[in-house]
């Protein structure tokens, strides 16, 4: 069951390690945490469901979850990381399912807590600037992924391909 906490004592070393609030500054995270909703989440309990429309973005500030897709295992969490960020900017689906593998502490920030952060001076930069990073690690890690296919792997979807 999830139970709500008081967020006032959110860590903020934990959302510093953040990386979509690496640019942030002490006193923009401490509007961050008083924002948002800090909750207890019990282990086994799920929450995001792929297919589901969402508009959260959680932070784990203590405890583990296990991310699938399609009922497969893909990524583990843990303390400091993140998901749902997406959903917070342009609510779809869920790519994925997470589900509290031990009791979680976290921090979910809704639509409209998001869009009150957003007012926070230099916030929006500050994001902006997490978000780059986290995509040009993505786009590395696509194209190393890519670098390792056989030569001539001409794979519709494949990085490159030109269909014909």
């Amino acid at each position: 069951m999830l139970e709500p906490r008081s967020s006032d004592g959110a860590d903020l070393s934990h959302l510093h390690a953040v990386p979509w609030f690496h640019a942030c500054t002490d006193e923009q995270l401490e509007n961050v945490a008083r924002l948002a909703e800090r909750l207890q989440v019990h282990a086994g309990e799920v929450l995001t469901k792929e297919g589901r429309i969402g508009r959260e973005l959680f932070i784990i500030l203590e405890g583990n979850a296990t991310v699938t897709r399609n009922g497969r295992a893909i990524n583990s969490l843990r303390s400091g990381d993140y998901f749902g960020e997406l959903a917070a900017i342009d609510p779809a689906p869920r790519s994925a399912t997470v589900t509290a593998t031990t009791d979680l502490d976290v921090l979910i920030i809704g639509p409209r807590e998001f869009e009150a952060m957003t007012e926070i001076p230099g916030f929006r930069n500050a994001l902006l600037t997490g978000m780059s990073q986290r995509l040009r690690a993505a786009d590395d890690a696509l194209a190393a992924h890519v670098e390792k296919l056989p030569d001539g792997d001409d794979r519709p979807g494949t990085p490159g391909h030109v269909a014909s």
